[in-house]
């Protein structure tokens, strides 16, 4: 019996397992589609179309200015090209080929335009970013082109020390006779492009948003991307091989469609794992809706505001801010509705994000009411059911006055200022319980 009853219970946790991550896997796709994630794939493609020679040329020059990786240069090549782009490696690999000789030549100012489509990719990546993390505030331009060059700088340093290193140890153990132990490098060498892969989509998950993000988070986006991509390209190379409909219809040209197509494809997968990344700490947060503020009702909303409010009430007793991390933390309803209501919040001038990082109140919440709050979210009835083009009706002068009767009740009723709506003790400073409020009621006649 108690090895039944574990057997069980092993069954249910894994069903449960299983269950979560159809779930979470339902969620990140909605999100990618909300995102409209396969209009961004798109303007990646064609930017990189545009960028792709100035990112060789820079990468390469950066990459041989070392004596030791300038044996390297041309496996790097065709590693990138014959592991990355399906069928058509070798032919991207020699336009390419001729096209980073001819950027060689060129003058100072043709130079700084290929720098310039460099940083157009990049900048692109980090706006798309932006829109998946929900980021409305960018870095500073010097920041943002410091971080730029490091990516350009970083990156084939790195992936230079990798195929340095995996060869000199296949060198080594072979001198040494220990085929034993050259043996599991194999298949290392097997799956070093997915190992390339997911390092260089979780450095980009971390490094390019404007926001902290765990590298935990990072390394799972950065494994379903790489994961996704070598399906796709399997699939995709057995598409162009079971049917070659791209080289019957272009001939000579069919290279440029399949590798704009392949692009696409390799953009898309890449913003899935963002997806992915940006999701995580939303789902372990426990959403309430999967749109953010707007998806909620009005009374969640401003419960929503309130609770924000109150964290940062109690932070400016002690003449500090809140970091939106340290938000998220107190009040757990998800990274996604945080950010939105603090930015409802910041465009009706109630909170400020600081030059340190930190949200505050900018509103004195001793005058401040709940009715003044729930105007500036936009709650309520809006406009006047008076002047409706060329209406002109008995009955649109009555539901005015009952409006406007309504409007007045309310404002007198929720006229409770929100130092005195948010406190955690009495009047009296005694006990832990909420203030007894008292609406205002307006005298009979």
């Amino acid at each position: 019996m108690p090895a039944l009853k574990g057997v069980v219970g092993a069954w249910r946790r894994a069903r449960s397992a299983v269950s979560e991550v159809s779930a979470f896997t339902a969620h990140s796709a909605m999100r990618f589609y909300n995102d409209n994630c396969f209009q961004t794939a798109a303007s990646l493609t064609y930017t990189t179309l545009l960028a792709i020679v100035p990112l060789m040329t820079i990468g390469f020059a950066i990459f041989t200015a070392f004596p030791a990786f300038g044996a390297l240069q041309t496996r790097v090549q065709e590693v990138i090209f014959r592991n990355m782009v399906p069928e058509i490696g070798d032919a991207i690999l020699e336009y390419l080929g001729h096209f980073m000789a001819n950027a060689g030549q060129m003058t100072v100012f043709g130079v700084i335009g290929l720098a310039f489509s460099a940083i157009l990719l990049m900048w692109t990546i980090e706006g798309s970013f932006a829109a998946i993390w929900r980021i409305y505030e960018p870095r500073s331009m010097v920041t943002r082109i410091l971080s730029f060059w490091a990516i350009l700088t970083l990156a084939p340093l790195f992936f230079g020390a990798s195929l340095s290193l995996s060869s000199t140890l296949w060198t080594t153990l072979q001198v040494a006779h220990l085929e034993d132990f050259a043996y599991p490098l194999v298949g290392f060498g097997a799956i070093l492009p997915y190992v390339l892969q997911m390092a260089g989509c979780t450095f980009l998950y971390l490094a390019i948003p404007n926001r902290p993000v765990s590298w935990l988070d990072a390394a799972c986006g950065g494994a379903v991307g790489s994961l996704l991509l070598e399906l796709s390209k399997a699939g995709f190379g057995w598409y162009l091989r079971t049917y070659p409909a791209y080289q019957t219809i272009y001939g000579a040209m069919s290279t440029i469609p399949i590798f704009l197509f392949w692009l696409y494809i390799a953009w898309s997968t890449v913003l899935f794992g963002a997806v992915v990344t940006a999701a995580l700490p939303e789902w372990r947060a426990g959403r309430i809706t999967r749109h953010g503020p707007e998806g909620l009702l009005p009374a969640q909303r401003l419960a929503l505001a309130l609770a924000v409010l109150h964290e940062l009430m109690d932070a400016s007793r002690l003449g500090v801010g809140l970091r939106r991390r340290t938000l998220v933390q107190r009040v757990p309803v998800g990274a996604v509705l945080i950010d939105g209501i603090l930015e409802q919040l910041r465009d009706a001038h109630w909170a400020a994000h600081t030059t340190r990082e930190s949200w505050v109140v900018t509103r004195d919440l001793g005058e401040s009411t709940l009715y003044d709050l729930m105007k500036a979210l936009g709650i309520g009835l809006r406009g006047s059911v008076r002047g409706l083009g060329g209406l002109e009706l008995p009955w649109q002068e009555r539901t005015a006055q009952l409006l406007e009767a309504a409007e007045a009740n309310q404002q007198e009723i929720l006229g409770v200022p929100l130092k005195v709506l948010l406190a955690d003790t009495t009047r009296g400073g005694e006990g832990t319980g909420p203030v007894p409020l008292r609406p205002h009621r307006r005298s009979s006649p």
